[in-house]
């Protein structure tokens, strides 16, 4: 998967758009901020709607293992998550887009946006909008945090019902890392 260079303003969603210029305020003093320092406040962003994963790479493989998930979350997938690894519970459809935005933002230590796209039972297109932003200590990414929202501009987007659309039809509308090195003008918004 190609993810071509964006910025902050790319990202439809406002509260996942507070959530990356918090982010960004935080990689001004340290270009790959500490997962301690992550504090964006309810009114920023609602923390129902994330999903928290410990990076873990030999070197060879890296594994992506799940600390935290939002009840909203939990709506859409009936099993737990918590232990269990990235490529465990992503459905298979959405497993390539998703696990290569999540070694994409290990790798590059930058935020990752995509749009993900199906269509509900009447036909209307439903988007999985999704921001991962990391976390680490000494360069290296060790926690990112995933900010999961679906939308739907026409209809409700029935998050029990929708998992399994993603397996019939799947586009990628938007996928773009961002960097680290935010401009000023971004981060007053």
């Amino acid at each position: 998967m190609k993810f071509s260079n964006g910025s902050v303003n790319n990202i439809r969603s406002i509260s996942q758009r507070g959530l990356a210029l918090h982010w960004a305020r935080l990689t001004r003093v340290d270009r790959l901020p500490s997962f301690s320092k992550f504090d964006p406040g309810p009114r920023v962003h609602d923390p129902k709607q994330l999903a928290i994963w410990n990076v873990e790479s030999d070197g060879r493989q890296t594994v992506f293992r799940a600390l935290y998930r939002g009840s909203l979350l939990d709506e859409a997938f009936n099993e737990g998550w918590i232990g269990r690894t990235l490529d465990e519970v992503t459905p298979p459809a959405l497993q390539p887009a998703i696990v290569a935005g999540s070694l994409e933002c290990a790798r590059k230590g930058c935020a990752i946006y995509m749009i993900l796209r199906t269509v509900d039972d009447a036909g209307h297109s439903v988007d999985l909008e999704r921001l991962l932003i990391p976390f680490g200590e000494n360069g290296q990414v060790k926690q990112i945090v995933a900010s999961l929202q679906l939308i739907s501009l026409k209809g409700v987007a029935e998050r029990r019902k929708i998992v399994s659309k993603f397996g019939v039809r799947l586009d990628c509308v938007l996928s773009i890392s961002i960097p680290a090195t935010i401009s000023e003008a971004e981060t007053v918004r």
